[in-house]
């Protein structure tokens, strides 16, 4: 693997293909920093691009696209609480803050680091494990799917807040949400009330938008702060070695969860961001400074999301089976040029192999390169005043939950969750289980509805299997601990 790795880095490593892998990473860096626009509509504007391509040039460029496209996420996410992907979602909830505090370089700059550090650990456990671990994650059932599911919204719902409760309400309400359209399986309408447009559900890219950016208009609207400022004497990329070597730890974790989850076909950086974020928050000795500006939750954040392509890389190099959206493109990208991803793969055509190897490496360098050399452009944004920079927030807002689908009913949608963010956020209920239960909720749903048809609709068998026993017990495990301090609370106050 190591050799395949090594050939394509000196191949991609030639002046004309190294200056199209750095267009094709400002590519998606911009789509990816735009709000409604992600990695996975930038790798599919692309794609037809790359048919004049050869099949080296074409998966190569695809590949930086992606990377770019994951990576432009943090941009709007740390400067206007605005998650550019799924993937930066809970890069806001540190990000912001310490681009509030005046920070805004300092937050960028340990995005990006944690960003190329998540990348390239998952970079090497693709080169070195590949086989092994996709063959791991093609043994999860439905079953496990359910079980890993609930594991998730129960560690996110617990260490999301202060109140375990408010937590799993948020979560729930999410799951709610997830729910409307047409039932997986059979198909049936479920909470329309006649509205055509509900038919397919709530769109993800709408809910996250009002969610985080319309409720963020709306409290600015309605309180009185004074005009944030950007302190651009901090030297460098304002992290300094001491903040680095304290989360090794951090960076590690966090990534090996990306990697973990990123595996798992329809969980990927949306979920992993989220977990490793509560991961960091449930392992510090400050747990309360979090959601605060403490940039140990955006290393975690940015690793982990970083760390989830290597992830969704994984089953679909070895066995052909798309990690999430974006590699369900890429497969059309091998189609184009005559390539069949999976086991066959390594044997007929491992130069391949080796050029997304290559590809993944170069990229990452390239958008970090790039990401640093406009450190100190994108900060100024915090300098335009409220008068302007709030209604340019909302155009964008507005834009982008419309460009999802190009459906104006979106739009609609987009400011009832921000009206609904802006309450829940008020009475201090967190976002972040809300969102990660609209994500994971079809996928709880028809993996759980998958296992009870397997099982002829008997539960027992269902949860004894040993991996999904596993998990559920790692989430009673969660709720437990979690619990204890409430309880210890109640006896000391009686």
């Amino acid at each position: 693997m190591i050799e395949l790795f090594a050939a394509g880095v000196w191949e991609l490593l030639q002046p004309q293909v190294l200056i199209v892998l750095f267009l094709a990473c400002i590519v998606g860096l911009v789509i990816g920093a735009l709000p409604g626009l992600n990695a996975t509509m930038a790798v599919a504007i692309i794609l037809p691009l790359t048919f004049s391509f050869n099949a080296h040039l074409g998966m190569a460029t695809l590949v930086a696209v992606y990377i770019g496209g994951i990576c432009g996420g943090l941009v709007s996410a740390i400067l206007l609480r605005i998650p550019g992907t799924p993937s930066s979602v809970a890069t806001t909830f540190d990000g912001y803050p310490l681009a509030q505090q005046g920070q805004a370089v300092k937050a960028l700059g340990t995005a990006m680091l944690a960003s190329y550090a998540g990348g390239m650990f998952s970079l090497l456990v693709l080169v070195m494990f590949a086989p092994m671990v996709a063959r791991l994650a093609i043994n999860f059932g439905p079953a496990e799917y359910f079980a890993l599911s609930v594991m998730a919204l129960t560690m996110v719902a617990a260490l999301a807040g202060k109140s375990l409760v408010k937590g799993a309400i948020t979560a729930l309400l999410g799951m709610a949400f997830s729910m409307v359209g047409m039932a997986p399986i059979d198909g049936t309408a479920r909470y329309t009330f006649g509205e055509i447009n509900l038919w397919a559900g709530i769109g993800l890219v709408p809910f996250m938008i009002g969610l985080f950016a319309i409720s963020q208009v709306l409290r600015e609207l309605f309180r009185e702060t004074p005009q944030p400022k950007v302190d651009m004497t901090i030297k460098g990329v304002g992290v300094t070695l001491k903040e680095i070597r304290r989360n090794l730890v951090n960076v590690f974790r966090s990534s090996g969860i990306g990697v973990g989850i990123g595996v798992l076909p329809g969980i990927g950086g949306a979920a992993s961001n989220m977990i490793a974020y509560a991961t960091a928050r449930q392992s510090s000795k400050n747990p309360d400074s979090f959601g605060k500006g403490n940039v140990d939750g955006v290393w975690a954040s940015e690793s982990a999301g970083n760390a989830s392509i290597g992830g969704a890389l994984l089953p679909l190099i070895t066995l052909g089976i798309p990690g999430d959206g974006v590699t369900a493109i890429i497969i059309g990208g091998f189609m184009i040029h005559g390539l069949q991803p999976g086991p066959l793969l390594f044997t007929d055509n491992p130069d391949i192999v080796g050029i997304i190897y290559a590809a993944f490496f170069i990229a990452c360098t390239l958008t970090l390169l790039f990401q640093l050399a406009t450190l100190r452009i994108f900060p100024r944004v915090l300098l335009m005043p409220r008068r302007y920079l709030l209604p340019a927030i909302t155009v964008l807002a507005v834009v982008g939950a419309y460009a999802a689908d190009n459906n104006p009913f979106d739009i609609g949608v987009m400011l009832a969750f921000g009206v609904l963010g802006f309450v829940l956020e008020k009475y201090r209920y967190p976002l972040s289980p809300m969102v990660l239960g609209f994500i994971l909720g079809p996928i709880l749903e028809t993996n759980l509805r998958r296992a009870l048809m397997l099982t002829d609709g008997q539960v027992l068998p269902m949860v004894t299997q040993p991996v999904a026993a596993g998990f559920l017990v790692v989430a009673l495990a969660i709720l437990i601990i979690s619990l204890i301090p409430h309880i210890r609370r109640k006896q000391v106050s009686t």
